[in-house]
């Protein structure tokens, strides 16, 4: 029997193989031993890197170096001074979480408990990136869904659980922006009164009488008077039985109001910045009208016998209301119970609204898409402001703002585009928490954020905040850049 011989180079290869293998594992069980070592006060700690280095609140944060251990009860992580959440830890790395309105990025760690314990700092700094954040301003709702509708500070509505009843239009006071913002109440509810400055809410004008159901707000030019659209009267009474619009002054410290227009059913009203005439509309017959009140005066005789229709909605019994371009060049109408928005130009020389027609959404087509046109979905599109946008005046373009929408029933805040393009810019977020669009959750604009059922939105260009009727949940939400707990929060553009 002939024995098989083995060459030289085969045995040379194997040999090499096997020590590559036996320094493999070795390496990896120092580095499994690393991993799962405990951490000893005899050998000190070190940071080597940690990564990434800039970001805002709530971004995770891996620290590697040496003698970490395992145990995060005796482990620390500071970041500007400020407690960072520590989610694990492997011997030579800690997981983490930045905190908060960071100012100053130094990192520092502390690893074990009284003379056992190290402190160590990072070479480089955390740059702390300020967040554009959901949070909750004011109202708050108790497990059982139980508010009340008490006056007080926005803390004291945390601790007592207070809350508004259906904030569904906000208006802000022309002669105390961004201080003093207005909020309509629906269903019968009275005016509440927001002082941001001071940080209280108290309740003004309520309903009586011929007021019933208090819609919209809008302000003649000078600022002095408060026009709110009235929801009255149905069926087959006259118009003229029925108030459409009422005002109160300033100079009565809008406690009290009078009748300024007839018209039965007013979802919305709106003054014209350029003819300052009162636009209105009735929910019966879907018609727009303009009426000089300054001109033919106030009352409900005169609005009848002079005011202008300009027009119709091409659906009838069905809520909208119309908010006009800050220039005065067109109006958007937003048809609430039938899902789309519409535009009407204005024509200068008629001092009218031209026949409105299809910018976004589809007639009876209730859903949430973001795309162009008649393609985009809206499902009860409520309350809407016009937001300058920086972009578009670098750009040179004609118009120069977005409309910024509550997308109600898709528990949502949305954008508007001058040529038809609808993105949802907040809500909806949580996904990973159920199946569910709504909720009340704070926190980053579409990755966490939920609110159920906005409607009311006002904007602060001076602060760049925007601030939400969030209906479901009783509150007020306000979406801007995170506040500094000891100082006034540093202006910043959300809006580019």
């Amino acid at each position: 029997m002939k024995c098989r011989t083995m060459k030289k180079g085969y045995w040379n290869t194997h040999w090499i193989l096997l020590v590559l293998l036996t320094l493999c594992f070795i390496s990896c069980k120092d580095d499994n031993d690393g991993e799962t070592a405990p951490y000893d006060p005899g050998k000190p700690v070190e940071i080597t890197d940690f990564t990434p280095k800039e970001g805002g609140a709530k971004t995770r944060v891996i620290i590697t170096g040496s003698n970490f251990g395992t145990d995060t009860s005796i482990i620390e992580v500071t970041v500007g001074g400020k407690k960072a959440p520590v989610i694990n830890a492997k011997g030579n790395s800690i997981y983490c979480m930045i905190p908060g309105k960071v100012k100053e990025g130094n990192l520092i760690l502390t690893i074990g408990k009284g003379t056992s314990a190290q402190t160590v700092e990072a070479e480089d700094k955390f740059s702390y990136t300020r967040k554009i954040l959901v949070s909750t301003l004011y109202g708050k709702e108790r497990e059982d869904g139980h508010y009340e509708p008490m006056d007080g500070t926005f803390e004291e509505s945390f601790e007592k659980f207070y809350g508004v009843a259906e904030p569904t239009w906000f208006s802000f006071d022309p002669k105390d922006y961004p201080n003093t913002l207005y909020l309509a109440q629906d269903n019968g509810k009275p005016l509440r009164l927001f002082d941001l400055k001071n940080k209280k809410i108290s309740t003004g004008l309520r309903t009586s009488g011929v007021l019933g159901r208090m819609r919209t707000i809008t302000w003649t030019v000078d600022g002095d008077t408060m026009i709110i659209a009235n929801d009255g009267g149905g069926g087959n009474d006259p118009d003229i039985n029925i108030v459409s619009n009422v005002y109160a002054t300033r100079a009565d410290n809008f406690s009290s109001f009078q009748v300024l227009a007839a018209g039965k059913q007013c979802n919305g009203s709106a003054i014209h910045p350029k003819n300052r005439e009162l636009y209105y509309n009735s929910y019966t017959k879907g018609d727009i009208y303009r009426y000089d009140y300054r001109k033919w005066g106030i009352g409900k005789d005169n609005s009848i016998e002079h005011r202008n229709y300009i027009g119709s909605i091409q659906d009838n019994n069905w809520e909208f209301n119309m908010v006009i371009h800050p220039t005065g060049d067109y109006a958007y109408i937003v048809v609430i119970n039938q899902h789309y928005i519409m535009r009407a130009n204005y024509n200068e020389e008629t001092k009218s609204f031209g026949t409105p027609f299809l910018l976004c959404g589809q007639v009876g087509k209730a859903g949430w898409e973001d795309k162009v046109g008649t393609s985009a979905r809206l499902d009860h599109p409520y309350q809407g402001v016009f937001v300058k946008n920086q972009k578009y005046v670098d750009e040179g373009k004609a118009d120069h703002y977005d409309f910024y929408f509550c997308d109600r029933n898709n528990h949502c805040v949305r954008i508007l585009t001058p040529e038809g393009l609808v993105t949802t810019f907040a809500g909806r977020g949580s996904t990973g928490l159920n199946d569910k669009p709504y909720g009340n959750i704070d926190g980053d604009l579409r990755e966490e954020a939920r609110f159920d059922q906005p409607a009311a939105i006002a904007y602060d260009s001076i602060n760049n905040v925007f601030y939400i009727g969030d209906v479901e949940n009783h509150s007020i939400r306000r979406i801007g850049f995170e506040e500094w707990d000891d100082e006034e929060s540093t202006v910043s553009t959300i809006v580019k």
